[in-house]
């Protein structure tokens, strides 16, 4: 199945994209010019180059051309979405760097909007044409599935299941089949690739895939090994790179896409400046009253740990008495919250101030210098002490293997009501498990919403 790693192919596609996205802007053109006054077209040629070359960079890096991959149609719809909003972010930031003679707001969204649909119905047809041939026993890839177990019988399952793949398996081998009688199967039969699907545990002895390899090898047939090391894990997910010239595999239980993290970043770096310009308003202010309330500094700085373990200093206002950390202890036996945190409604610790600023969470304030750092972002765990570290389960650690947030799901799914902190682990991997940066966006405009209702009752 070379054919699926066709640069041709992938080249092509790109081609009509950019030709559609022409198209589109042609007609965006032609409905905004008579509803607003418009310069002549080539006037906006760093929209229409911008827009384009952003789109292209996703869609490749997203396989969007890789048509012939027999998961291109996986989240096809899903992907071209997200595709489409990432370019169009990064295509309207570039509006605001633009002189108003070379930019339109009505221009842009307008052909934005029809390079959607242009892009999204040539996908859609495309899908439906492949899926129709592939059902017809058209454009198959003849494969053999050698091995045997739970992986092999599953992997033949599905493709039974999903013609629209396009691949049919012509010979199921077992492994007790020898290196000669399995030579002569491929010279005998016309098969483009061998599925090697070995479990993990053999219970014949013995057993080697080297000398299936090296036949496939010297006959030129391609292989994919599925490596069942997968079954190893309950969760973890796996993914290829290459270390130096060796090949590995990576397990990990964050999802690591480079795309969405780079967004990600832009939107901690955009929100932290938002943030320091409130903190540079409030400070004044606030560290008058914090002064004249209660003797020590005005900012409480303390050693909390980040993603995979990482030391941090954080920033806050300090809503405590100078002398808090060492009544902590005193304290310890009307915790509110079972495990390893201390929550506690009615904390004598708290100063006056300090009560008013943690209802509205401007003792949070300082924590943007922390994201602008790289320390946290806005949205993710609560960064934890060492001290609360000390008392995690051993599950417990992997809330602790992204970044901390300012805010997270947790806190904006009544953080007020949750006394188990068994409950509020489960919340913070589930935010790991499903994380996204529109989820982010969610949790943002939650706890905006959540602070609006404080001051509203205030």
């Amino acid at each position: 199945m070379l054919k699926e790693h066709s640069s041709f192919i992938k080249q092509t596609i790109a081609a009509v994209d950019c030709f559609l996205i022409l198209a589109a802007f042609g007609l965006a053109y032609r409905i905004v010019s008579p509803i607003k006054m418009l310069l002549p077209p080539l006037n906006y040629w760093v929209m229409v180059i911008g827009f384009t070359g952003f789109y292209l960079y996703f869609a490749w890096t997203r396989e969007l051309f890789s048509l012939m991959h027999f998961n291109w149609m996986r989240n096809l719809a899903r992907r071209t979405v997200m595709i489409f909003l990432s370019a169009g972010v990064l295509g309207a930031a570039i509006l605001y760097l633009l002189p108003d003679s070379q930019s339109s707001r009505y221009l842009y969204g307008t052909f934005a909007a029809l390079s959607f649909v242009f892009i999204g119905t040539e996908k859609l047809l495309m899908k439906n044409l492949i899926a129709f041939l592939r059902r017809k026993n058209r454009n198959l890839t003849p494969i053999i599935i050698f091995g045997r177990g739970r992986i092999a019988a599953q992997i033949a399952h599905a493709i039974d299941k999903h013609p629209e793949w396009g691949l049919r398996v012509i010979r199921k081998l077992d492994i007790s089949i020898s290196p000669n009688d399995f030579e002569e199967v491929l010279k005998n039969c016309y098969v483009e690739e061998i599925f090697f699907c070995i479990p993990r545990r053999l219970s014949k002895e013995g057993f080697s895939i080297d000398n299936y390899l090296l036949v496939c090898e010297e006959m030129g047939r391609p292989a994919r090994v599925f490596i069942n090391i997968s079954g190893a894990t309950s969760f973890a997910q796996w993914q290829y790179h290459k270390f130096m010239e060796s090949p590995t595999l990576i397990s990990h239980t964050v999802e690591l896409d480079p795309d969405q993290m780079l967004f990600k970043r832009m939107f901690d770096v955009v929100g932290a400046l938002w943030g320091l310009f409130l903190l540079v308003i409030c400070y004044p202010w606030l560290a008058v009253i914090i002064k004249l309330s209660s003797s020590g500094p005005v900012f409480f700085k303390q050693i909390r740990v980040g993603k995979n373990g990482k030391r941090f200093v954080i920033y806050k206002f300090r809503s405590m008495a100078v002398d808090a950390e060492k009544r902590k202890k005193a304290l310890q036996e009307l915790n509110e919250c079972d495990g390893a945190i201390f929550k506690m409604k009615e904390d004598p610790r708290v100063t006056a101030i300090g009560r008013f600023m943690r209802k509205f969470s401007l003792d949070e304030l300082p924590q943007f210098i922390n994201v602008l750092r790289g320390e946290m972002s806005l949205v993710g765990t609560r960064p934890p002490t060492v001290d609360e570290v000390a008392q995690y389960q051993k599950w417990h650690h992997r809330r602790i293997s992204i970044r901390p947030g300012i805010t997270g799901l947790w806190q904006v799914s009544g953080r007020n009501q949750i006394s188990n902190f068994d409950e509020i682990v489960r919340l913070d991997l589930s935010y790991i498990d499903n994380w996204g940066i529109w989820l982010d966006v969610k949790i943002i405009f939650k706890t905006l919403l959540v602070l609006f209702r404080r001051g509203h009752a205030f």
